[in-house]
């Protein structure tokens, strides 16, 4: 079991969705929202997460997060958080999942609405305390259970991008058990997604050399092992799964070194 000190402190094993009871008791999270899509839902996914959460905890599941998370999506969850009387969040997917779990654990905590809160508005210093998130990923890709920020479409077709410390998930639960049965089109595009965010951060000018040493570390393990590669072949090797989801949390926690022009 590994567990990573670096901006949160992710749980990175195969089976570690196993221990999700136990974190949720350690957030103090007692009725949290899911936030996730169809797709894992009718996969069976959702319930086969859900089936670990012991009977002290009451889940709620918004299962309506969009390809790209929208203003639309966030506002539907954020009245099921508060109609239901939630008190923290799981963001379930991939990174929209998390993204759109991140979006409402701010206006979960803060009066307006999210454009308050961009980065376009020059809102990010208004964020603070934001309810506690769970992160999820079953792909590897975005790297969002260790990041700090989200892009949502908004209902006019903009993106609005959001960014904090505030919003880097206050735990996370790496299973690459979870990405084993991702179709190869997907791993290969959440993959490239990965390798970008290691390649602009070791390329950015800022000087940070701990965070330029992961993202070279996150591209070895991407080509050098040609992880990528066998996880395209073969979704069901698991040395791959695990080596690429490292990649893609490895490709977050280095791009808070600095970015250029990157993949979402």
């Amino acid at each position: 079991m590994t567990q990573l000190n670096y901006i949160n402190k992710p749980i990175f094993d195969h089976g570690a969705i196993e221990q999700i009871s136990e974190v949720l008791r350690g957030m103090g999270i007692k009725r949290p929202l899911i936030c996730t899509d169809p797709g894992l839902v009718q996969l069976g996914m959702l319930d086969q997460a859900r089936n670990l959460i012991s009977n002290e905890f009451t889940p709620i599941v918004f299962d309506q997060t969009p390809a790209n998370p929208t203003q639309e999506a966030v506002e539907q969850a954020l009245e099921m958080y508060k109609a239901e009387g939630c008190d923290g969040i799981i963001g379930f997917g991939g990174g929209s999942s998390i993204d759109l779990g991140k979006a409402v654990s701010i206006l979960a905590t803060h009066e307006g609405t999210i454009l308050d809160y961009s980065v376009n508005e020059g809102g990010v210093e208004k964020i603070t305390d934001t309810a506690p998130l769970l992160a999820i990923p079953t792909t590897s890709g975005t790297g969002s259970e260790v990041s700090s920020g989200s892009v949502i479409i908004m209902n006019d077709g903009r993106k609005l991008i959001l960014a904090s410390a505030h919003l880097i998930p206050n735990a996370a639960i790496c299973d690459p058990d979870l990405t084993l049965g991702l179709p190869p089109v997907m791993t290969a595009g959440a993959g490239m997604d990965a390798f970008t965010h290691c390649v602009e951060a070791v390329l950015s000018p800022t000087i940070d050399p701990p965070a330029e040493a992961v993202g070279l570390d996150g591209i070895e393990r991407i080509f050098r092992g040609e992880n990528l590669l066998r996880a395209v072949k073969d979704g069901s090797n698991k040395e791959a799964r695990w080596n690429m989801m490292m990649a893609a949390t490895e490709g977050a926690m280095a791009f808070t070194k600095g970015l250029g022009l990157f993949i979402l």
